[in-house]
């Protein structure tokens, strides 16, 4: 059974409403919920603001001490400063409550908060060396958490892939440095393209990949144009003959298909750089 802490006075009805019956939820003040994660495991940790006894950045930075358990927090919109100093302190979502969240409100911070705490526990042990960005071991592992969610759930993911193109003749041409560098700028294009909590990788062989929590026609389009506009852009002082050149296609996750396969064969067969034709799922 999934469990949450309070850390405050008390378990807003909407809170445990929002996370369900299934959800064991307890509160403690924040001194004795230390004490309870000393030896307690927990799936998530709520920490309200205005009733935990602390400073918000303080108490995050507590709770960091002793564990690294995906952290929400609660606070009215008065707050805004403070709720922004507590995800710098190693906060992962934020719930504002003047008035009492709908239960699908609840549900996505909820979710938000795992998915952006399992992204960077992943990315301090388990990053690409050249792009910084998730490695393939890692983002297989995340891809398959998705895969099972959305067989057993029917939840929908989207998979974009994007492929940098003549990564053999720009290591002939340019040499590893150019390379790298060119691969530096597809991956930062890519990864200020999409959101904090989706998860992005380097496959290898210049192939770059995204998982995305809400992957709607409309902002699939707006990632990829981002993306290709910005390689445009892309003009390298020491190499100035040299282009990024990219192919992007996408596929969407549900009922458990491999749509990262799917994506990936949808790049094979494209002989022009660009956007591809939609994979569906």
């Amino acid at each position: 059974m999934p469990s949450a802490l309070v850390v405050g006075e008390g378990v807003p009805s909407w809170l445990a409403e929002g996370l369900g019956a299934g959800c064991r939820v307890e509160a403690a003040p924040l001194s004795d919920a230390l004490e309870l994660l000393r030896t307690d495991h927990y799936d998530l940790i709520v920490l309200d603001t205005e009733s935990c006894g602390r400073p918000a950045t303080d108490a995050v930075r507590t709770l960091r001490a002793y564990r690294q358990t995906p952290l929400l927090l609660l606070a009215p919109r008065a707050l805004r400063e403070t709720v922004a100093l507590a995800l710098e302190a190693g906060a992962d979502e934020f719930l504002f409550n003047d008035g009492p969240p709908s239960r699908e409100l609840v549900r996505h911070a909820v979710e938000h908060a795992l998915l952006r705490r399992s992204g960077r526990d992943l990315a301090e042990t388990d990053a690409d060396p050249v792009t910084g960005l998730l490695s393939a071991g890692a983002f297989r592992r995340l891809y398959e958490e998705r895969r099972t969610r959305s067989r057993l759930f029917g939840e929908r993911f989207t998979v974009l892939v994007v492929q940098v193109l003549d990564v053999p003749r720009v290591q002939a041409a340019y040499g590893a440095e150019a390379l790298e560098g060119m691969l530096q700028h597809a991956a930062g294009a890519l990864r200020g393209a999409v959101r904090s909590t989706d998860a992005v990788a380097h496959l290898g062989q210049g192939i770059l990949a995204a998982l995305l929590d809400n992957g709607d026609p409309q902002r699939v389009q707006s990632i990829t144009d981002r993306v290709h506009a910005e390689a445009q852009r892309y003009r390298p002082v020491r190499y100035p003959g040299l282009q990024l050149r990219l192919r992007t296609a996408h596929a969407v996750l549900e009922d458990g298909a491999d749509a990262l396969a799917q994506a990936t064969r949808t790049l094979s067969a494209a002989s022009e750089p660009g956007p591809t034709s939609t994979a569906g799922g």
